[in-house]
């Protein structure tokens, strides 16, 4: 490069002096920066942040597991999963599955063949079934021990018919907890591609329609008819597959972190004070974020969620659905809502009665058309609900929808307790 004058010597300029070699990768220099500042221009612009994303969980149209909700608990961020019994809780039980045996409290042998033939089954089943050889007295309990062949032979509107009539009566656990698989769940365990063609038909067979669902009562007839213990877990494994929600707590640059704690800081050994600082860091970020619903939920529950109890030792106390909605936010556990009689007094005296639950803690109860209660949970928020299924180590605890719990007891009613400020 030379400094050149011009004729009139006033100013100086600038000029470029190249040979033949020069010219060419100057050349090329101007078409590679020329493409350069076009891609620049033309690229897309960056998609625009939300703050819902910063953990993966961004609710799109095409991903119908995924939504918010946003009412005076702020806003909720939701998505459905499904939880799996763990391998090690399942080898043990698939090993050797035990026959049939259902007992009849407080019945004689007039009372059970009558009720047998009220609920589906013919003269003759009854007559081949209920013989001396199959019937045997404990007290004033009758055991009575359905041959295989006669349940394998049972066609799905008997199965209904007869179970239904013996679900609650303390006959068989699976008669009183069955599997129970939304219509639409029972279709994703059939094609699982974990289970072998044989197992499948042989589940088809055995399971028997119910509202809005399907149930499975004959588990361990299912399993004894499973050829090898591999298979048998496999079994067990998928079926144990229970529908739960993972829920967030959205909090925006905009969020009103005080509307959030009036809402969720009034449970009783929740400390809001200690999530504030949290809550205040994400809403001073540029996009938010977001935080789990199981920091806003008291110890004894924020323990248990997503877990499975350990098989029952002696002397353990039944960890059913009561038990763990009434001891929700308890520090140690009261083992009295073991207890029927303990725990309808509990509620009469310390609870009244609501036409629906909205506040954080409400009671929801389901009761049959004795109003007998059998089952509980604690509302959340929105249509979410903390509870566990059963009193059995099969189940566990769970935020669940409550229109999903109602599909698990479609034959009850719910009803909503709150509780009484002193």
């Amino acid at each position: 490069m030379a400094k050149l004058k011009n004729n009139n010597e006033t100013e100086t300029v600038n000029s470029f002096r190249f040979n033949l070699v020069g010219l060419i990768c100057f050349s090329l220099f101007l078409i590679a920066g020329s493409a350069l500042v076009s891609c620049r221009l033309f690229e897309p612009k960056p998609k625009e942040y939300l703050f819902a994303q910063s953990d993966g969980l961004d609710p799109d149209a095409s991903d119908k597991s995924k939504s918010t909700h946003t009412g005076p608990w702020g806003e909720l961020l939701t998505q459905s999963i499904k939880l799996e019994r763990p391998t090690e809780y399942i080898s043990r039980e698939v090993q050797d599955p035990e026959p049939e045996s259902w007992k009849f409290t407080g019945l004689n042998l007039a009372q059970l063949k009558a009720l047998l033939a009220a609920n589906g089954l013919t003269p003759e089943q009854i007559a081949a079934q209920v013989t001396p050889n199959r019937l045997t007295g404990q007290g004033n309990t009758l055991v009575f021990q359905p041959d295989e062949a006669f349940l394998l032979a049972l066609k799905p509107e008997t199965r209904q018919q007869l179970y239904g009539a013996l679900y609650g009566r303390n006959v068989e656990t699976y008669m009183d907890y069955p599997f129970i698989f939304p219509a639409d769940s029972i279709e994703t365990i059939y094609a699982d591609n974990r289970l072998q063609p044989d197992d499948v038909a042989m589940l088809k067979q055995l399971v028997y329609p119910a509202t809005n669902a399907v149930r499975l009562t004959d588990y361990n007839l299912l399993l004894r008819k499973i050829p090898t213990a591999p298979r048998r877990a496999m079994m067990a494994k998928v079926l144990s597959l229970q529908p739960a929600m993972l829920a967030r707590i959205c909090v925006g640059p905009n969020s009103d972190i005080d509307k959030i704690a009036s809402y969720w800081g009034h449970m009783n050994n929740v400390r809001f004070t200690d999530m504030r600082p949290m809550l205040e860091a994400l809403k001073g970020l540029p996009e938010g974020g977001t935080v789990s619903l199981m920091y806003f939920l008291p110890p004894f529950a924020r323990a248990r969620l997503y877990t499975y109890p350990l098989p029952a030792q002696p002397g353990d106390p039944e960890m059913d659905c009561h038990w763990s909605t009434f001891n929700f936010s308890n520090i140690e556990p009261d083992n009295r809502y073991n207890n029927p009689e303990y725990t309808v007094n509990y509620i009469q005296k310390n609870f009244y009665r609501i036409d629906g639950p909205s506040l954080y803690g409400d009671v929801i109860l389901f009761a049959n058309d004795h109003n007998e209660i059998k089952h509980s949970a604690v509302f959340l928020a929105d249509d979410l609900a903390f509870t566990k299924y059963g009193n059995n180590y099969r189940q566990p605890w769970m935020i669940v929808r409550i229109a999903d719990m109602q599909t698990m007891y479609p034959s009850l009613k719910p009803m909503f307790y709150r509780k009484k400020t002193n």
